[in-house]
């Protein structure tokens, strides 16, 4: 048996509404406008003053029902209305009142600095010529000694401006409080992504092992077998035999190892990523936050396959890295075809906490040992307040 509490019900009801912004202004905007029209002012007005009021609060419940959406246009409504309430109204009203309290806060809650100075600036003007302006039969004193009504409206007008600042740095700070909780996210998903491409690249290299030995053993009994098979047939079949135990062995070894790279992502089934792969990996992060560029430069050749990935490889890793250590920033990937060589750069923006003074995990010396198989170079470090990943990978034909 569940029971709700009134705070449970009254959190839910806020929260359905808060998203509501146009819903929630025109409740508030149909319940002034309908007090001040049940309640008109306590003091007689002709039948002109009375239109002009009734026109004046209209144009005020309306505005009211934007002010979220539009504010600079409500702020502009309200400033005529105001206008026009000292020009045809020469009393203090519930309509000016709430047309400069809403005006207040509407500029401190939603306008940016420069636009909120200018409306407190225009706010206090028009209160100062307000209240030396309205009538001398409710305050009667001539207009050099009305400075106490003047400082009244400034405070009214000085509440309803902390109001609105309020609101605004109390929205501030749930915005920011919500980028950092999914900056927070980002990175913890980006920490397991970079654990599980730790795991997989040790699986990786044990398969290496696993390959290299076994076709080594293979192909020295092959040899072996292929120059006994005229002498003596029972050597030759002694190595065929163990030929097909040990690529039976390395093959149930593989397989073990491959069961644990498997994964429901469809892309896991494609063929190993190349250069051909590397926009879409770009688009990949610059959906998470990075502004990637990639470049081409020279006469590109075809690579072999594992070549290719290791390029694939070392761009995926420094891009990574970015992410992990930079956060969302620039980066530039420029692949340069010499004529011997392939030059791969990775720079970006050093962030304000150095990348050498906490240099992470093991991805660098990683990439060092995938390039440092085909006999290239590879380079990292800060160099004129950029972090810069290099390598030199030879692309020329070398002999056996």
């Amino acid at each position: 048996m569940s029971t709700s509490t009134p705070d449970g019900t009254l959190d839910r009801l806020l929260a359905w509404l808060r998203p509501r912004v146009l819903l929630v202004d025109l409740l508030w905007a149909v319940l002034w406008g309908g007090l001040a029209f049940l309640f008109q002012p306590p003091f007689d007005m002709t039948g002109v003053d009375e239109a002009w009021w009734l026109v004046l609060t209209a144009a005020v419940t309306v505005a009211l029902v934007f002010r979220r959406t539009r504010p600079r246009l409500v702020i502009v409504v309200l400033a005529i209305v105001l206008v026009l309430h000292v020009l045809t109204l020469d009393v203090f009203t519930q309509t000016s009142l709430v047309g400069a309290g809403a005006a207040a806060y509407t500029a401190h809650a939603q306008l940016p600095t420069t636009a909120r100075r200018v409306a407190t600036g225009a706010l206090a003007l028009g209160t100062l010529w307000a209240a030396l302006d309205y009538s001398h039969e409710i305050v009667a004193l001539a207009w050099w000694q009305r400075w106490p009504v003047v400082l009244v409206h400034w405070l009214i007008v000085a509440f309803f401006c902390l109001l609105g600042a309020l609101a605004r740095k109390r929205r501030e700070e749930v915005e920011r409080a919500v980028e950092r909780a999914e900056l927070v996210a980002e990175r913890q998903a980006q920490e397991v992504r970079l654990a599980a491409l730790g795991e997989r690249t040790h699986i990786a290299r044990e398969m290496h092992d696993i390959v290299a030995h076994s076709l080594g053993v293979i192909i020295a009994q092959a040899d072996g077998g292929r120059y006994a098979a005229a002498t003596d047939p029972d050597a030759a079949a002694k190595s065929l035999q163990t030929i097909a135990g040990v690529g039976r062995a390395s093959l149930a070894e593989m397989r073990q190892l491959l069961s644990v790279l498997r994964s429901d992502d469809a892309r896991d089934l494609l063929p190993a990523p190349g250069l051909d792969d590397l926009d879409e990996l770009a688009e990949d992060y610059r959906k998470a936050g990075l502004r990637v560029r990639l470049s081409t430069t020279g006469i590109p050749v075809d690579l072999p396959d594992t070549t290719a990935l290791t390029v694939y490889r070392v761009v995926q890793e420094s891009l990574a890295n970015v992410l992990k250590h930079a956060g969302r920033t620039s980066v530039d990937a420029p692949l340069d075809w010499q004529p011997d060589r392939l030059v791969v750069t990775v720079r970006n923006p050093l962030p304000s906490e150095r990348v050498a003074d906490n240099p992470g995990g093991h991805g660098l010396v990683g990439m060092r040992e995938r390039v440092a198989l085909h006999d290239g170079t590879l380079t990292a470090g800060p160099v004129d307040h950029q972090w810069l990943v290099r390598a030199e990978i030879p692309v020329g034909v070398r002999p056996d």
